[in-house]
């Protein structure tokens, strides 16, 4: 399994007692697409980022800083 790029984000899934499928719903868009997007296969929309730091009330900053070695 692909490690996910975005952490901070599965922690508040996890914090909501949310899914994957719960987020994808939110966003109107497949299962398989949010994965890819988790795992950074694919890039996040502007608008999927501002809905996603909108439905957590958190920042942009919060959500999706890179883990960087």
């Amino acid at each position: 399994m692909k490690e996910l790029r975005f952490p901070e984000i599965a922690g508040e899934m996890a914090r909501h007692g949310e899914t994957s499928k719960t987020l994808a719903k939110l966003l109107g868009i497949t299962y398989v697409a949010m994965w890819r997007r988790l795992t950074g296969r694919v890039e996040f929309t502007i608008s999927e980022i501002e809905t996603i730091c909108d439905h957590y009330g958190k920042t942009f900053e919060e959500l999706f800083r890179r883990n960087v070695q």
